[in-house]
């Protein structure tokens, strides 16, 4: 029986709104003119997706610096948009418009997100297909390890490029997609979109863009359009005027709901740590731990007295500083850890979920701090070479300045937490780089209050126990005085050398547990230099209970050119607030020369007395590397060259070719290619599976129809051609007698029986493989992936059927809508339809 004029139809369904399917009126087929533009519910839909797109696309906001990362992403959406919605109005299946946005997606990706390369203008080359399918399967994991803001004409472009494409192809895809539940019909997009959102959260930061557009707005979004489309599904018309009020009303309650949303949300989570983003499980992939601590090589800053040293830098210029006064303190390295032997720098300065790893930054560096805002460059000279780079305060932006400024740029990283910067691949004489920040007020006063957060003593140093105790016993309870008691013991009982006299060479490098406890604390007098104060100090004032940390640098002279006498160490404690204030090294350190010592020869030795151990010699900074560890590097270094040479990082480079130019166009054919094969797959499951045994003979026997189609035979379609028309067509024995029992158990006087139904299958089977054995090998191949049997035909008008026949959704429906494909006409006029 034909729709009664005026009856909707199902929204997920063939004919839904929005659809280009054609309507049935009677016995007439009509399609509606204009096909290709979009009715009325189709526009509704097209602007819920834009708009819910656009919101959740917001939530890469504090990702990125500007708005090019929503223009790419905008774009990504109309583009799938309107691939999806031609797609579907052409009658081409879903996963014609999946390829067709994959392939715009390298076309179109070059010149939207990799801007910087040479043939991104043109066809995309080898290059830019690489560097886009790296970004796209990789890219997730570059943004979180990369300290937000990014650059937002950047190669991570590629993110917000390939999240648009997606929200445009699942929102509009999900709205159109055909299922049986009126309330699923109308969730489905809205339930996609929502995926979507929270993706784009899941890579942001914890910190969000805005809770009103992210939560409000897009909430309201989508529970305007799941009413609209609930609304849509339902077969009950409604008049004007109390439409209008209807809907008056329900944006009303949207607006109320949302108004007491945000407050609400705004007291449940007072506190926007607890946020679940993936940057919080991520671990940067950089060890800091790798580079030898500098507080090891501290000696090569000191006055050598005549004797030569190559690797001395006493005398020469380091850096030359401008934008700041003089007086300021350059941070070349802050060191937070200490493992018994060295206070190195580390990954995980501070517990919780703080930012005190060294990531990967941009240009643009998010770090809001109070204070004095400076302009400084830095050019370093002679003296200067290492992986360290000279700061000042707290980093806001860094621009290099060098022939190579675009690969520091890309390996840069920088520790928020402990305002220490790196460039693995080194700096060298003459590099200049210019930077903007923040200069804290970082002075340690009375007022000033230790922070109570436990410091526990590294493993070994125990040993600094009992001498604080007695150095502070007369300084009270408050853990502050304690710390600046102890650092008054240390200046005035302590001594300074720099173990370069003929009678202070027993006076040896380093900071290991031995040279800290035997050699300095419990010695008969102490005697050091910056490095064993500092390494010190801060282990005392760990050990009272203030979080301290050793910081080496320098402080700016009048002429801004940091020498090498002019680098010291100094010790910043942790006060209550969070901030860390500077402890200078005149607070704890002598400069009282030691009592010379009697020379060697002179002491009496004999058989009952040891004689003190052999010094551990400190770790090895960049100048004082041994042989393996040159050589070690060279081939570390040697490797990273071949990485990057090829065009995949981590394999070799003939492998990284042959997997960009070759491994990745033959992916993408295996899976357009796959996806024909499986869906094929689905469509025989769904008429083989169809409710009722009618819908799955009308199944069986389009699925030898299109076996045959695919096969490259000839056979009539249409509304008028019967089963047996199309049976003379096809190239097979037994197609007509499959074709005549089909007619006689779909016309018949009987229901038919599910195995009947089971056999008829069989049978259809049987027909399709004895097909594909009489053509050659190559031939079954292109059957398989074939789209000619995909193709969308005009489905007769349906004159009448069984009351028990009711076609199934989907593709069993379709099949029972014509004479040849499934169309069940009145037994009266069979003898006139079928032969």
């Amino acid at each position: 029986m034909s729709p009664r004029p005026g009856a909707r139809r199902s929204p997920g369904g063939p004919g839904g709104p929005g659809g280009t399917s054609p309507s049935v009126t009677g016995t007439r087929t009509r399609v509606r003119p204009h096909a290709l533009l979009p009715d009325r519910h189709s526009w509704t839909d097209i602007a819920f997706t834009l708009a819910l797109a656009g919101v959740a696309l917001t939530a890469f906001g504090t990702s990125f610096t500007g708005v090019g990362y929503l223009v790419v992403g905008m774009a990504g959406v109309v583009i799938a948009v309107v691939v999806t919605h031609l797609t579907r109005a052409a009658g081409w299946p879903v996963v014609s418009s999946v390829v067709i946005c994959l392939a715009l997606f390298f076309l179109l990706g070059g010149p939207l997100c990799l801007r910087s390369l040479g043939d991104t203008y043109a066809l995309p080359g080898g290059a830019t297909l690489a560097r886009l399918a790296d970004q796209a399967v990789f890219g997730w994991k570059d943004l979180l390890t990369t300290l937000p803001p990014v650059d937002g004409d950047g190669p991570l472009l590629v993110l917000p490029w390939l999240a648009g494409m997606l929200a445009g192809l699942m929102g509009l895809s999900l709205a159109h997609l055909p299922v049986r539940r009126a309330w699923l019909a109308a969730m489905l997009p809205v339930v996609g979109m929502t995926v979507v959102l929270s993706g784009a959260i899941l890579l942001g930061v914890r910190h969000p863009q805005s809770l009103l557009v992210q939560g409000s707005v897009f909430t309201g979004l989508a529970l305007a359009w799941l009413a609209v489309r609930a609304r849509r599904a339902s077969a009950t018309v409604h008049g004007g005027a109390t439409s209008y009020v209807r809907g008056v009303g329900a944006v009303a309650m949207l607006a109320a709901a949302a108004g007491i949303a945000y407050p609400a949300s705004a007291i449940f989570t007072e506190d926007d740590t607890e946020r679940a983003v993936a940057r919080n499980w991520v671990e940067p992939p950089f060890d800091i731990g790798r580079y030898p601590s500098p507080l090891a090589g501290f000696r090569k800053y000191v006055d050598l007295k005549g004797r030569t040293d190559a690797t001395n830098v006493y005398d020469k210029a380091l850096l030359d500083v401008e934008g700041v006064p003089a007086g300021t303190r350059v941070r070349f390295a802050t060191m937070d850890r200490y493992d018994g032997m060295v206070w190195g720098a580390s990954d995980d300065a501070l517990p919780g979920p703080a930012d005190d790893s060294f990531q990967r930054v941009s240009s643009t560096i998010d770090n809001p701090v109070e204070g004095e805002a400076v302009d400084v460059t830095v050019t370093l000279g002679e003296g200067w070479r290492g992986v360290w780079l000279p700061t000042v305060g707290a980093l806001q932006s860094m621009q290099f300045e060098t022939s190579d400024a675009r690969t520091k740029a890309e390996v840069f990283r920088y520790n928020l937490a402990t305002s220490t910067a790196v460039v693995p691949t080194g700096m060298q004489p003459g590099d200049r780089y210019s930077f903007t920040a923040v200069r804290p007020d970082d002075e340690l006063t009375d007022e000033t209050v230790g922070s109570s957060e436990l410091a526990p003593l590294p493993s070994g140093a125990t040993f600094i126990q009992g001498p604080t105790e007695k150095w502070t016993e007369d300084a009270g309870p408050d853990p502050m005085d304690r710390v600046l008691a102890a650092a008054e013991h240390l200046r005035t009982q302590g001594r300074y050398s720099d173990g370069v006299g003929r009678t202070e060479r027993i006076y040896v490098a380093g900071h290991s547990v031995w040279r800290l406890s035997d050699e300095f604390v419990n010695a008969p007098q102490m005697v050091g230099n910056d490095e064993q104060y500092a390494a010190t100090m801060a282990l005392v004032a760990n050990g009272i209970g203030v979080p301290a940390r050793v910081v080496l640098g320098a402080v700016v002279p009048e002429d801004g050119t940091v020498m090498g006498k002019h680098v010291s160490a100094w010790v910043e404690l942790r006060a209550a607030d969070g901030s860390w204030k500077t402890l200078p090294t005149e607070a704890f350190m002598s400069t009282t020369p030691p009592a010379e010592q009697m020379p060697e020869t002179n002491t009496p030795m004999s058989g009952t007395v040891i004689p003190p151990p052999n010094p551990i010699p400190p770790p090895s900074d960049a100048g004082e590397q041994s042989d393996a560890d040159l050589k070690e590097r060279k081939a570390t270094r040697k490797k990273a060259d071949e990485d990057e040479e090829s065009l995949i990082p981590g394999v070799p480079s003939w492998l990284g070719v042959v997997l960009g130019y070759v491994g990745v166009p033959v992916l993408l054919v295996a899976l357009v290619l796959g996806g024909i094969v499986g869906l094929k797959a689905l469509r025989r499951h769904r008429r083989r599976s169809a409710g009722s045994p009618s819908a799955r003979f009308v199944g069986a026997w389009r699925e030898l129809v299109d076996h045959a189609r695919d096969l490259g035979q000839v056979v009539p379609l249409g509304p008028t051609v019967t089963r047996r028309e199309q049976s003379v067509g096809i190239v097979s024995g037994q197609a007509g007698a499959l074709a005549r029992r089909a007619d006689s158990f779909v016309f018949g006087p009987r229901t038919p029986e599910a195995g009947a139904a089971r056999s008829y299958w069989e049978q259809v089977d049987a027909e399709r493989r004895a097909m594909s054995q009489e053509v050659g090998r190559w031939q079954r191949v292109r059957a398989a992936i074939s789209l000619r049997s995909l193709r969308r035909t005009s489905p007769g008008a349906v004159r009448g059927r069984r009351p028990d026949a009711r076609p199934e959704a989907g593709a069993a429906a379709t099949d029972a809508a014509a004479p040849a494909t499934g169309r069940v006409v009145p037994t009266a006029r069979r003898s006139r339809r079928v032969r």
